[in-house]
């Protein structure tokens, strides 16, 4: 596949695009990659499913260490993913994430099934994603975050149907560069876990390729 055009970036602009990453690479700052990101402006990606339009929509982050139920950074997660599906999904009704959290603390047994979720809320649909690590520190001396997330989609109206899931992915962030460990940790956290957020939102809608090198340069000035 290498050599072949991105979908929606015209042939010509490849020569430049690469140039323009290569500098990237060799120069400081974030000057370049704020280039780069302006260059490829209005070059949209489709949705990978776009099934949750007009549809009530359970959002749910299950940590696999702690399988009762949202808390910490898995909750976290789960409020920033509904956040960015009500703002970029037409027509989308997002069941309140307190209502979920209120329907699991009252289960007498220990809540592992999404679908089991979807039915307490009447959901339509459930976007159920195990986070099974989540790890802001590289070594003893820098922050990066990394997670590993697996996610899927439940239609509550085909009895629970897993209609798309999307396999492991490793989703590391800034992805250039790092900060060291004298910097605020929890405003630190707290970037990482809405770059976690989006790029898991961001199956479900169309989006510009140039947003994760602006959110890049954007750490990078910072």
């Amino acid at each position: 596949m290498s050599g072949l055009p991105m979908p929606g970036l015209p042939r010509c602009s490849w020569p430049l695009l690469l140039v323009l990453a290569a500098a990237c690479l060799a120069a400081p700052g974030c000057g370049v990659l704020a280039n780069v990101a302006y260059w490829v402006k209005g070059n949209a990606l489709p949705a990978k499913f776009d099934g949750l339009k007009d549809k009530r929509v359970a959002v749910v982050c299950l940590d696999s260490h702690s399988l009762g139920g949202p808390g910490g950074e898995a909750d976290a997660i789960a409020r920033m993913i509904n956040v960015a599906l009500a703002q970029n999904v037409s027509k989308i009704k997002m069941v309140r994430q307190s209502e979920i959290a209120d329907w699991i603390d009252n289960q007498t047994q220990e809540v592992t099934d999404y679908a089991d979720v979807g039915r307490g809320v009447k959901a339509d649909m459930v976007v159920g994603i195990d986070l099974i690590s989540f790890n802001i520190h590289e070594g003893q001396t820098l922050l990066r975050g990394k997670a590993n997330v697996r996610v899927r989609v439940y239609d509550m109206t085909k009895g629970g149907e897993v209609v798309y899931e999307e396999p492991t992915k490793e989703i590391s962030w800034p992805e250039n560069g790092a900060r060291h460990v004298t910097e605020n940790e929890a405003n630190f956290k707290t970037y990482f876990i809405r770059t976690l957020a989006n790029k898991v939102a961001r199956d479900f809608y169309p989006y510009e390729m140039a947003d994760d090198i602006s959110l890049d340069a954007a750490h990078l000035a910072n």
